[in-house]
This record gives structure tokens, sequence and C-alpha cells, in this order.
């Protein structure tokens, strides 16, 4: 009798999901999950740990179920739900219903997925779904070729996007399928794909706008925490912790078989040729490759590459219906999974319960050790982490109420995850922040003026301990610590410490407790300006290396002397190219580009003598920018050089799109050095380019109404 996989498929959904929604609510919130919740409180174009639908998805579920572990849990599992949908019809489509039945069984399986993805509130759940559509609507447009799907492309790139900054992979994977895939390339030489890229730019303009102006903050955070910014801190050994944890994360048996899968699928890959292994592969191995490269230089967390597992899971999928017939293999697929399910089972079954007696695979001295009032074996257990909050929350109520209305303290702690865990407690109360660490209590909290002359209470805990003494003359006076005991099953899990603190000068409290750290709001236009500025002052003065000073150099050289080498080798392939390939229109077409470069000339010409904006050598002054020979003052809006160069790179796209590459390679070439040898800021650059390509595009497209070129 045939399987019926998609009844199964249903049924195995239907009850994963049931399963998740009786789970949800009999658990705390995660330091995270927290954090996203004040997120909701602080409708934001964006944040300064991640993009916004995070915090939209949780405004809106709580709005339905009010502010509880339910509500906020809530969209993690319908995202879930409908991810294994879309993930069971693309797997489906690549391979056949019985494959793609096994993929939703090992997304299931996989604890960073079926627990972490469809349980916990975090970006990774949206971000996971819109992945997996990305790939879908791909492998539409594969299959199709559909030009129309491109912009639902665009569409759902840009809402990855708007859930997590790892979503910047996606426009990578695609490239490199089409680059690796002769039968696609021919979609570089259509315009649909570069429209699906402007959507997903143009959905993400919220994000840029907040960071524009909250000084980059997200931006700047997200690559020091993510690459650091030691890179000569080289670690084979954290690298190898890196993949042990990322292999706990997926499970160790089940992380046999993927390491085993993406063996094969780059075999089948590039050595026979198999297209579905291709797109497996493009999606799986860039992001892997990336995090774990950075893993040598920098800590990474194990879930940052889990997008990469999660399409690795198309192939691992095939691979474990290829091998099924295989006995042993069978048998250890299955023990595997019932091992992690267990797992899974019984670690949920803890955080409820407490089921899991830690203190008995300790040693005694180790687990009985008390530090800040709890033993070592109730500190080690990070479920604890997420129990009593509530009785917390109402005991803080009783001590906030003791006082009278007109003197009710402020809640302030030393921790944003801390703080949020605290907030999502007490509801009611606004929560505080001084930490000298920059977070998102930062941007929520620039003006302290407010809370002038009123009283505090600051809590800490014995995970998080810190005395409030440390903000010195702030307070007038600082209390002897309370403590709330926290019980779980009759078992001391975690102490609270409450601190009354009097007369908050907001004036005397150093400055690295405060916003000052992160700087003051500034307008779009101020923060464009500083973006400008700093990514300016990284090209041109922290990537020098010599072999490129030394072309750079002579290129520069050349143009003081009245001599564009750059400008006139794109001119001689330029004509060498029409002359190859257009024979029959050979003047026509030069005539055309000489047109091209005229027209945007004089916009140009126009342009710089309009804005006559200063060049970086005028506004940082001699010595704080790396100038190659010539040194120029003005008229830097917008880059002349640029300008000629994108114009005539864009008239060869036009006519002759068979060496597209080598137009991409001149032109964006042509960009950078103007910025390495100092002579530009990346914005000149950037309107230089827009000129050119924009008047070379106005220009053909009107002249092909009349004649073919």
């Amino acid at each position: 009798m045939k399987t019926n996989y998609k009844l199964w498929f249903w049924i195995v959904n239907a009850a994963t999901a049931l399963l998740r929604l009786s789970f949800i609510g009999k658990a705390g919130l995660s330091i995270d999950e927290a954090h996203y919740w004040v997120y909701a409180k602080f409708l934001d174009l964006s944040y300064f740990d991640h993009p916004p639908l995070i915090a939209y998805l949780i405004k809106i579920s709580t709005l339905i179920f009010g502010n509880t572990e339910f509500a906020v849990r809530f969209p993690a599992v319908i995202i879930f739900f409908f991810a294994s949908v879309v993930f069971f019809q693309c797997v489906k489509k690549l391979y056949n219903e019985k494959t793609a039945f096994f993929a939703v069984i090992i997304l299931n399986i996989i604890p960073v997925f079926s627990f972490l993805g469809g349980v916990t509130a975090l970006p990774d759940s949206p971000l996971a779904l819109f992945w997996i559509l990305t790939i879908f609507i791909f492998l539409l447009i594969l299959k199709t070729k559909n030009k129309n799907y491109w912009y639902l492309l665009g569409f759902v790139i840009g809402l990855a996007f708007l859930s997590k900054y790892n979503a910047v992979m996606l426009p990578v994977s695609i490239a490199l399928y089409l680059i690796l895939s002769p039968s696609d390339r021919f979609w570089f030489k259509k315009k649909e794909p570069y429209l699906a890229l402007l959507i997903a730019f143009i959905m993400f303009t919220p994000v840029i706008l907040w960071n524009s102006v909250n000084n980059w903050a997200s931006f700047g955070f997200q690559l020091n925490h993510g690459l650091g910014n030691a890179f000569s801190n080289f670690s084979v050994l954290r690298f190898f912790g890196a993949i042990g944890a990322q292999a706990g994360y997926v499970s160790p048996p089940v992380f046999i078989v993927f390491v085993a899968a993406a063996y094969f699928c780059l075999k089948d890959a590039f050595k026979n040729k198999d297209k579905k292994a291709l797109l497996a592969a493009c999606f799986s191995f860039p992001i892997l490759i990336f995090f774990n490269a950075v893993s040598l230089f920098n800590d990474i967390l194990p879930h940052w590459p889990a997008m990469g597992y999660l399409s690795l899971s198309i192939y691992a999928a095939h691979f474990t219906v290829k091998k099924w017939d295989i006995k042993w293999f069978r048998i250890y697929s299955i023990a595997s999974w019932i091992f992690t399910a267990v797992i899974i089972i019984f670690a949920c079954l803890h955080i409820m319960y407490k089921i899991i007696p830690l203190a008995k695979f300790m040693p005694k001295a180790e687990a009985q050790r008390i530090e800040h009032g709890i033993m070592r074996s109730e500190t080690v257990d990070i479920s604890n982490d997420l129990a009593g909050w509530e009785d917390f929350g109402r005991e803080l109520r009783k001590i906030v109420d003791a006082y009278p209305a007109k003197e009710r303290p402020f809640i302030l702690t030393h921790k944003g995850y801390l703080a949020s865990q605290i907030a999502f407690a007490v509801p009611e109360l606004r929560v505080f922040c001084f930490s000298d660490r920059i977070d998102a209590y930062d941007i929520w909290q620039r003006d302290l003026k407010p809370l002038k002359n009123k009283n505090a209470l600051f809590i800490s805990n014995n995970y998080f301990y810190f005395d409030p003494a440390n903000y010195g003359a702030a307070f007038a006076f600082y209390s002897k610590p309370e403590t709330i005991t926290i019980y779980k099953n009759g078992r001391k899990i975690k102490n609270f410490f409450v601190t009354k603190c009097s007369n908050f000068q907001p004036d005397k409290l150093d400055a690295r407790y405060t916003a000052d750290i992160i700087g003051k709001k500034t307008t779009v236009s101020e923060g464009l300006i500083n973006l400008d500025h700093a990514v300016f002052k990284f090209i041109n003065q922290n990537m020098h290396i010599k072999p490129l000073d030394y072309l750079m150099g002579a290129f520069s050289y050349l143009d003081s002397k009245n001599f564009n080498l750059w400008f006139i080798s794109v001119l001689i392939v330029s004509i060498v190219i029409l002359w190859n390939n257009k024979k029959e229109k050979f003047w026509t077409s030069v005539a055309l580009l000489a047109s091209v470069l005229v027209a945007s000339s004089l916009i140009t010409y126009f342009l710089k003598h309009y804005f006559e904006r200063p060049r970086p050598l005028a506004t940082f002054g001699d010595g704080n920018v790396n100038i190659f020979y010539e040194k120029l003052y003005k008229n830097s809006f917008p880059s002349g050089h640029t300008q000629s160069v994108f114009a005539a790179c864009a008239f060869m796209f036009m006519t002759v799109r068979k060496y597209w590459y080598l137009y991409i390679i001149l032109a964006v070439g042509m960009g950078f050095e103007r910025i390495y040898v100092g002579a530009h800021f990346p914005s000149d650059v950037v309107a230089g380019a827009t000129v050119g390509t924009v008047t070379a595009y106005v220009i053909v497209t009107l002249f092909k109404k009349y004649s073919k070129i």
C-alpha cells in the first residue's frame, strides 16, 4: 500500500503545532524574548539589536492575548507551522512528497528549529519563514522562467531584511547560483533581478532611516558583535568550539548525517552537475562558511549560521531517502531522531517541572558551593532563568506600593537583560538601565532630566550582581539591599537584591552609564553625512595596502597630469568591443556613446558648480586624508571621473551585454579609486554613478525608439 506522505505531513504538522501551543504559556520568558517584548512597548522603525519585524509580531499578538508568555510566543508557533507548509511544498517541487515529508521530520527534530525557532520569540522565526519562501519562489523562477516572480521574490527578501540582518546572505546565495548555473546566467541580463533587489532595499529603508538618526548604532553594533574588531585574534580552538556548539544545537547524531550530506551535496552539485544539489549548496554554504570563518577570529553564537543548516536540510532529506534502504543507516537515523526527540521532551519537562537533578551530575563540593546565597547546582541550571518572575513581580509591587503616591520610585538595574525581564514582570512600571555597555536602553532613555530628584529601586540578582554604589554621587543615599528569594518545587533557585536609592541627579551620573556613550539623536541628513564621512575614512585610511597604493597612486598621478588613464582604458575597451560586435553600425554607436558622455558631463559640470561641495581634504584638513599627488579642495559633488566611466559602462551594458562583468569591474573600480586616493566622498561617487547611468539609459532608450544599435 502506497504511503500518503501528504496526509502524514499534515498530521505531523498539526500535532507538533498543538504540542507547542500547549507548552508556550507554561514557562517564563528568556532574556531575549523579554527584550523583544520591550521592543513592542517602544514601537519604532528599527532597534539597536535587530530590525523591527519581531516587535510588530509580538505587539499584534499581545494586543489580542494580553501581556502573557503565550502571547509573546504565539507568533513563533504560527510562523513555524506555515514555514513547514512552504518547506514541504518546496522540497516536493524539488524532489518528491516522500523527501518533502522527511525534510519536515528533520525540521521538527533539530532543536535549533523545532524548539528555538518553533517555540521561542526570536527574529530567527520570521527569518526562517522568509528564507524558505525565498528558496521556493526562486525555484519557481528557475522552473517556469516567469519574470514576474522576481517582484514577489524582492518583496519576500525585503521581509527577510526586516527580520534579521543575516538575510543579507539571500541575494548572495541567489547570485552565486546564477553564476554557477550556465543555463540560468541569462537572468543577469534581465532587469527583473535588479528590480527585485531594489524592492527589497526600499522595504529595508526604515531600518536605514532609523540608523541614520541614531548614529548608525545598530549597524555598528552588529558589525562589532558579529565580526569583532581583532582579526589578529586567530584561534583554531575557537573554530572547533563553534562547530561543537552548532552540533549541539542541531543534535550531535543528526549533525553527523548533515556532515555526510554536505559532502555529497557538494559532490553532486559540482562533479555530477546536479542543479538541485547546487540550489541547496548555494543557500547553505555561503552563510555556513562565513560565520565559521568569523569564528576563527571572534566568538559566534551557535544559531547565527542556522539558516545554512535549514537550507542543507533540503539535501539532507534527499540524502536520507536515498540511503533509507540501507539497514544500518535507517536504524541510525531513526535512533538519532528518537534520541533528539527525547532530549527535547525532557528539556521541556525540566523547564516546567524541574525533573532533572543536576546536582547529582556535579561534584558534591561544586554543587553545594554558594554564590550570592544560591547553590551552584541551581545557578548552572539555565531553566531557572525562566522561572520565578511572576513571584518576583508580586514582591516588587509590594515594595513600590509602600511608597506614597507622589514619591514612587523608578525601577533601575545595570543590565539590559535583567531590565527587560523585570519590565515584563511589572509591565505597569517603567524600568531604566544604567549600564556601561551600549544597548537598546541607551536609545530609549536619552533624556534623564524627568528623573531628577526622584528615588529609585535598584535591582540585581545572583546571576548579574552589581553594587549600585558604583553610580557614586548620582544618588544621595544607598540603603542596604533587601533580598527577595525565589523558590521552585521547594528549592531556592535565585535571589534578587533590591536597594533603595534616593534623590537622583542625572548630571552627576558618569557618562559611561548614560546615552552619551552612543551620542545624541541626529537628523536624517546629519546621519547620512556622518555615514558618508565614516565610509570615506574607512576606505581612505584603514584599507591601505602597498600593492593597491602603487596601483591607485599611478592612476592618481596620471590624473594630476590631466591624463585620465582609467577613463581612457574604458573608452578603448568600449571601442574595441563595439568594433567587434557592432561593425555594421559602429560609427552610429560611437556617436551615441559620445552623446552620452557629453550629456552626462554637462550635467555633472552644472551640479559641481551648483553645490560647490568641499573635497575631503578641505573638510578634514591636511594630514587627515591620504592624498596621492594632487591636492583638491572644491567641487567634490558629484565625481566626474565616476560619472564618465559609469556612463560608458552603462551604455556598453545596454548595447553589448555579454561583457557585463567587465563593465561592472571597470565602473566599480573607478568609484573605489576616487575614494581610496582621497579625491571624493562615497556620496560623490554614488551621485556620479547615478548621473552617468541614468543619462546613458535615457539617451539609449530614446534612440532605440527610432533606430536599433
